[in-house]
């Protein structure tokens, strides 16, 4: 595991998508990864370090297409209880293989544990947080929560629709 906390052997799907900030609702160009407990997303493509988003799959209520809700062809919407991200897809395929990743992700993430299964589960999160707090007490991940969107590239050439 690195310092952002990714385990990379757990990672299931990675790739470009067109995140929408939060704040100025602008699209930016975002690499995201899936692993088996959380959605990544980073400035940089296979960095792995200091993610813009971190989602836990666990709070995850929906993953489905959004292109009604967005007016952009291609996108999705991942929903957790404070927040609906939404992400725009080169293509259909590809829209379709990160909603169903996410989903599998996300009800697997779900799923009821063995008790030693939930002592390692347990254990696991207790030394990722520590980690993050060390990290933080570092600076390394002072800010790290936010998109700034200062200079932010969007997908040129219309490569995941058409950012607006």
């Amino acid at each position: 595991m690195n310092a952002a906390g990714v385990d990379v052997s757990e990672i299931r799907k990675e790739g470009y998508v067109l995140k929408e900030s939060a704040i100025i609702r602008q699209y930016r160009k975002r690499w995201l990864v899936l692993t088996r407990t959380h959605l990544y997303t980073f400035k940089k493509d296979r960095s792995y370090l200091e993610p813009t988003e971190v989602v836990d799959l666990k709070a995850c209520g929906t993953v489905k297409s959004a292109d009604d809700i967005t007016n952009k062809p291609y996108s999705f919407t991942v929903q957790v209880p404070d927040r609906n991200f939404y992400f725009t897809c080169v293509n259909d395929k590809e829209r379709n293989e990160w909603v169903a990743a996410i989903g599998r992700a996300t009800t697997e993430s779900r799923r009821v544990r063995s008790y030693s299964e939930e002592i390692e589960y347990q254990e696991q999160q207790r030394r990722e947080l520590e980690e993050r707090r060390r990290m933080q007490q570092n600076g390394v991940l002072a800010g790290a929560s936010a998109a700034t969107g200062a200079g932010m590239a969007t997908l040129a050439n219309g490569q995941a629709g058409r950012p607006s």
